[in-house]
């Protein structure tokens, strides 16, 4: 036993557990200079526990047996799971499955989640085999997968961070000034501060809880206010001059403030009727704030002005144009987030090229990660009032509640893992439902292919228990793809 002693210790302090962990001596010298043997390491583990006379364990085989894998804390398992997983094509696949089914044939409460963990990636990494005793045959292990108490007590009474991290905004929010510059401190998350990252409470609880279209009941628009607003509304078209369309920003703006219902005034008016230039004027200029806004300003903003264009468009959007909305959702994302994305991904007659070409653009230079995440969670995994845009009610006609798969919605997938954007497992395994159902429909799409052997790339470890469903979805496409999704997903001989 002294001998494993130095590599126990090893373990117990390695950064990593993996075969990196034993390249080289710990600080404290005692490690041997040449690490042990991972097939020893293994029959070590399942040798019989120390404790126990000779006589009383028979072998490695016997279930009943104590095994000197048992006697450790459960940080060393699991950390020795994680070793031999990285070492598993040089291991007996055998007697890989014995160790791992001592973990899953133990009584519930025996062992740890990460040790569960362990074993069940060392089961995942190894070739299929039947009739293993104690290893279960499913992919999911009762409980498993499912969060701590703590955690579910907290999803309860938390308004989430993200759809799959119920921690309330609130308290990352920190206890101090309930102003903006109260909540602009760093996370630590790439340097992006939790104002912008998270959908803060004056401009994003409001909207993720109502998910409503525009206008939230507000008080009616007195009679003056109408007359302006229709003076407006004809205006707004004729306008020759930047000079000129700056000053009818700012009437909009001031009309927006004074009626205390700014999203019936931008529905009356109708800035999206302007021309290109003028457009451009309000995304840069229109600042809605007050009590008729309740912190959906640029929401509104970009809903009225910028959101209508992209429902029309068949041709690029304009350079000049698109700098200046991409600008504005750079410094509002969740803004973004509900009044462009949502609304143009779920438009009724499905997204094309010039649509997906200004997503796309929005995703990379405008969204952090996460919000791309949280994004495909709820477009894809979430409940229908998840799904629900802000937008004009004259433009809730154009834009549905499922989304309409065209090849350039593919496009934009194919785009958003190209980014190396981490998925939820729900929204890979609704994917997959996709694939399933829509590969018959683009058997010779270039752009599905694409999307699909982009998919198994970047979400095989989320996707390989369902690589049979994959495997009968590429068979079922006909592209110079083909061979290539099915070569990944067809394990060598």
């Amino acid at each position: 036993m002294e001998q494993w002693l130095p590599l126990f210790r090893h373990l117990l302090v390695a950064p990593a557990a993996n075969a990196a962990a034993f390249s080289s001596s710990p600080s404290s010298g005692d490690c041997p200079s040449a690490p042990p043997p991972a097939a020893a390491l293994l029959r070590r583990l399942l040798s019989p526990a120390p404790t126990l006379p000779a006589s009383a364990s028979a072998s490695a085989s016997d279930p009943t047996a104590a095994i000197l894998f048992q006697t450790l804390p459960p940080f060393l398992q699991s950390q020795a799971l994680s070793f031999l997983d990285s070492s598993a094509d040089l291991l007996d696949p055998h007697l890989l499955r014995t160790l791992a089914a001592r973990v899953f044939s133990a009584p519930p409460g025996r062992y740890g989640l990460w040790v569960l963990r362990g074993a069940r990636h060392l089961i995942d990494g190894l070739p299929e085999e039947e009739g293993v005793p104690g290893v279960p045959s499913d992919e999911f292990i009762d409980g498993f997968h499912d969060p701590p108490t703590w955690l579910k007590e907290a999803a309860a009474r938390a308004h989430p961070v993200l759809p799959w991290l119920p921690v309330d905004c609130r308290n990352l929010m920190g206890s101090g000034s309930g102003t903006r510059a109260g909540r602009g401190g760093r996370d630590g998350l790439d340097g992006i501060g939790l104002e912008t990252l998270v959908l803060v409470q004056d401009e994003d609880v409001e909207m993720q809880e109502a998910g409503r279209v525009l206008p939230p009941p507000a008080p009616p628009l007195e009679e003056l206010i109408v007359q302006r607003v229709l003076a407006m509304q004809k205006e707004i078209v004729t306008v020759e001059s930047v000079s000129a369309a700056q000053r009818v920003a700012k009437d909009l703006q001031d009309l927006c403030v004074q009626s205390r219902n700014a999203a019936e005034v931008l529905s009356l008016v109708g800035p999206w009727e302007a021309d290109d230039d003028t457009l451009r004027v309000l995304l840069s200029s229109l600042v809605l704030e007050g009590d008729g806004v309740d912190g959906k300003g640029p929401a509104l903003v970009l809903c009225s002005v910028f959101l209508p264009l992209l429902l029309e468009l068949q041709r690029p959007a304009s350079s000049v144009l698109l700098s200046t909305a991409l600008g504005l959702c750079k410094r509002h994302p969740a803004a973004a987030l509900e009044a462009v994305l949502f609304p143009l991904v779920l438009r009724k007659g499905g997204l094309n090229v010039p649509q997906c070409d200004v997503l796309t653009r929005i995703i990379k230079e405008c969204m952090h990660p996460l919000h791309v995440t949280a994004f495909c969670h709820r477009l894809l995994s979430g409940e229908e009032q998840e799904r629900k845009p802000v937008c004009m009610p004259q433009h809730q006609e154009s834009i549905g509640t499922n989304l309409v798969w065209t090849e350039s919605l593919f496009t934009l997938f194919y785009n958003i893992l190209s980014q190396d954007i981490c998925l939820t497992p729900s929204t890979v395994v609704e994917l997959i439902s996709v694939i399933d159902d829509q590969a018959s429909k683009f058997p010779r799409s270039l752009k599905f292919g694409n999307f699909l052997k982009c998919f198994v790339s970047k979400c095989w470890h989320e996707c390989k228990h369902q690589r049979g469903l994959l495997e009968r979805a590429a068979e079922r496409t006909d592209t110079f793809l083909t061979k290539a999704v099915l070569a990944k997903l067809r394990p060598a001989s």
